[in-house]
């Protein structure tokens, strides 16, 4: 907006032609227009530091404030009483930039160290993979979206071990069974062995290159089949161990605890911990309620939750993992009211609760992320699992069984709804989150209706 357009408004009518107002740096004169109409729109006669905080906030430019103070100076003087609240307000945003958290953003001079490019493959698998690509274009080939960027990717890994230790670039059982020796005792960036379901789906998708490129001997699927139910047969067991740590989770406990970390947020001096204290409380209350895998750092306002009808709800969402499948576009979760306040913590910070309303229309409005860092860094895509294992010593794919404990101590007609919370389309995927405590709860509700019946045989 330019200074004719600002000293045109009627609130600067009066002093329109004030010289300092004339030569004072257009940005300072911008910030302190914003500000009045801001006071003017909320009722503000005396600026707290709440109020210069939120108005700062909703502009998404700290350095608004440090352009109304000068500008307030020249107009007001060095005395001037709002200059103590907006310097306050100063020094909270300037502590949370200084934050340094670990981004989810990618590394932009990324170095491959395990993988090919896809260039440097092998002729045939290149002709393989266009040939796949081209049969999946045309409907002949039935593929999830991302599968075919998977397969090449594994491709890649596959054909830079072979590389590195000198092998024939081509796909034969002692080359398949060396690798496979390579993935089980390799480190990963984060220090630990590979997890069994990532080596799963490594030869997973190393399987699928070969059925669907039909270019080599079905015992090398049928080799890869046997290594894939081994696999998985290990999955089941480390499945058990998951079973155990829900066991030692006393998940009347999760929401307690959600609540001591939120409360601990007032002893905080740094506003920095305290939105790091206010995002852990959310990370463990909410997800328990509204199971979304690995997404919940990518969740914005507005995009994908809105407040509507009293509650925050996801609207148009779409999962991940299901959302190419027919019929499973949408997900209607939400958050459920009990534990809302932790959004709305999330949303007012350190700021009076009467600008609840405007952050939470600004939010939808600029699609601020669910959780982000104190600098305003979006955080790591596992860092809701990262609280859940520092918490409760498993990750957050834990909440899905805990939603079928719940509903499975209801009624077995009870795992339908869910199912569906957990985004499962099959009753292996239901039975294979379903904890131990749930059938004994089960069970021992059907002993109580058996002997209920003998009882009334008896009578």
């Amino acid at each position: 907006m330019t200074r004719h357009q600002i000293l045109a408004k009627p609130h600067w009518q009066p002093n329109a032609a004030s010289p300092i107002l004339l030569s004072m740096p257009l940005a300072e004169l911008q910030a302190l227009d914003s500000l009045v109409e801001f006071m003017s729109e909320h009722g503000c006669t005396d600026l707290s530091p709440s109020d210069c905080h939120v108005w700062a906030r909703l502009n998404r430019d700290a350095s608004v404030i440090e352009h109304v103070i000068a500008a307030m100076i020249k107009t007001d003087g060095p005395e001037a009483p709002p200059l103590a609240s907006l310097r306050a307000a100063a020094q909270n945003l300037t502590a949370c930039a200084r934050f340094a958290g670990i981004s989810r953003e990618p590394r932009r001079d990324y170095e491959r160290k395990i993988s090919l490019y896809p260039d440097d493959l092998p002729l045939g698998w290149q002709n393989h993979l266009a040939d796949i690509r081209d049969r999946r274009d045309d409907g002949d080939i039935k593929l999830a979206p991302d599968l075919y960027d998977r397969m090449t990717r594994k491709l890649c890994q596959y054909g830079w071990y072979l590389r590195e230790n000198d092998m024939p670039l081509d796909f034969d059982i002692p080359s398949l069974r060396a690798f496979y020796t390579f993935e089980t005792t390799r480190i990963s960036n984060r220090g630990a062995p590979l997890s069994t379901s990532t080596i799963i789906a490594t030869f997973g998708d190393l399987r699928n290159f070969l059925r669907f490129s039909k270019a080599y001997p079905k015992r090398l699927i049928k080799e890869l089949d046997k290594l894939l139910k081994k696999l998985r047969d290990r999955a089941d067991v480390e499945t058990a161990q998951k079973f155990a740590a829900l066991a030692a989770i006393d998940i009347t406990t999760i929401h307690p605890r959600a609540e001591a970390i939120l409360e601990e947020v007032a002893k905080q001096t740094n506003p920095a911990n305290r939105v790091i204290k206010r995002n852990r409380a959310m990370a463990i209350a909410v997800p328990p309620l509204t199971p979304l895998r690995r997404e919940w750092h990518d969740l914005r306002f507005g995009r994908d939750l809105v407040w509507s009808e009293g509650r925050y709800r996801l609207r148009d969402y779409k999962l991940r993992k299901t959302r190419h499948r027919i019929g499973r576009e949408e997900y209607p979760g939400s958050v459920h009211p009990s534990v809302q306040h932790f959004v709305d913590a999330r949303l007012l910070q350190d700021d009076d609760p009467k600008y609840l309303d405007a952050l939470r229309e600004k939010a939808e409005e600029q699609e601020w992320p669910l959780f982000v860092h104190p600098d305003g860094a979006l955080v790591a895509e596992n860092y809701v699992s990262q609280v859940w294992s520092s918490e409760f010593q498993t990750g957050a794919h834990i909440c899905r069984s805990i939603v079928y404990d719940v509903v499975f101590a209801i009624s077995e007609d009870a795992t339908l709804a869910g199912m569906l919370m957990n985004d499962h389309t099959s009753q292996q995927a239901r039975k294979k989150y379903t904890g131990d405590r749930a059938k004994q709860a089960a069970l021992a509700a059907a002993s109580k209706e058996i002997d209920d019946l003998f009882d009334a045989f008896g009578a």
